[in-house]
């Protein structure tokens, strides 16, 4: 018997109006970086939730039955050809004949985790070959029924995580299953009458301290670190300034000042050298105030700096 994850599948927590301030650049920067006093700060608001108004009155490791407000139950069971529902109008009632809710042959992940608020019903589920033995699972997926419970829309992802946050808006017209994480936040997105959108995905920015033009100072390389746009990943584009040409942008990623980390180099001019692009499993960036200096350094238990930078024009 698994271990119920109570806590982090509880009721849902009704917010009205609550704002999340977040460092976001506005627009794409100018070469020139503000400092951290003048960079632009934005305020997104969360949309009210609905609070989940079912109950689970049986639950383990390979079947959970729901009861909705309105006395309906809601059967889910993983079986030999993947999870299947069933429905009916009252406790001491038959049930109805199963339905396919996802049809695999993976072998299931531990429980089914539901919820419903009125006559809207979500679920989410893994699989996995070994994920009862810890790893993690290969397919996850998300469903949700409505109205008479006939039929569920389905939405499989290559996921490794069975979508930790689920939340119900717009009186169950909307169900959004959501995963967070240090740096991005996914969103997939369900709506009454046209069913699951693309899932979405929300890059949290950099710290400002990061944008703007820097060089090297021993003269061998600019770098102009772009925050680009809200949600978007920032970029960085490198340049040599001495000896072989290179230049070439990459995508940038940091929780704080002290390690923003370089992935996916593109080389637009020239030819591969020193540092133009710093391997980017060995390599981060760090600056420690809103005027620099810049740092290249060289990861493990002792990191090294390789380059300094000053903020130029």
């Amino acid at each position: 018997m698994r271990t119920k994850s109570t806590a982090a599948w509880a009721v849902a927590v009704l917010m009205l109006g609550a704002a999340v301030g977040g460092c976001a650049e506005q627009a794409e920067q100018s070469d020139r970086g503000p400092s951290v006093s003048s960079a632009a700060h934005t305020t997104s608001h969360r949309e009210p939730e609905n609070k989940p108004d079912s109950r689970v009155v049986e639950d383990d490791d390979n079947h959970t039955v729901l009861e909705l407000s309105d006395g309906r139950q809601v059967s889910l069971r993983f079986t030999r050809r993947g999870l299947e529902a069933q429905h009916r109008r009252a406790s001491d009632e038959a049930w109805s004949a199963r339905k396919t809710v996802y049809e695999t042959g993976t072998k299931p992940c531990d429980g089914i985790r539901a919820k419903a608020y009125r006559d809207t019903v979500w679920l989410a589920a893994g699989f996995g070959t070994y994920c009862r033995d810890g790893e993690e699972p290969q397919e996850v997926i998300a469903a949700v029924a409505t109205g008479d419970l006939s039929s569920w829309t389905t939405d499989a992802t290559k996921n490794t995580l069975v979508w930790p946050k689920v939340r119900i808006r717009d009186g169950g017209a909307r169900v959004d299953f959501v995963h967070s994480s240090m740096l991005e936040t996914t969103t997939l997105t369900w709506r009454k009458g046209s069913g699951f959108a693309e899932a979405v995905t929300k890059y949290k920015p950099i710290h400002p301290w990061f944008v703007g033009r820097w060089r090297a100072t021993d003269g061998s390389q600019q770098l102009t670190i772009h925050q680009v746009k809200p949600g978007k990943r920032a970029r960085v584009v490198i340049e040599t300034r001495t000896g072989l040409r290179c230049k070439g942008s990459a995508t940038v990623t940091g929780i704080d000042q002290h390690d923003l980390s370089m992935s996916n180099f593109k080389l637009e001019q020239g030819t591969r050298t020193v540092n133009c692009p710093p391997d980017e499993l060995k390599y981060d960036f760090d600056v420690k105030s809103s005027d620099g200096p810049l740092r290249l350094r060289k990861i493990g238990n002792r990191p090294k700096t390789v380059l300094t930078y000053k903020r130029a024009g």
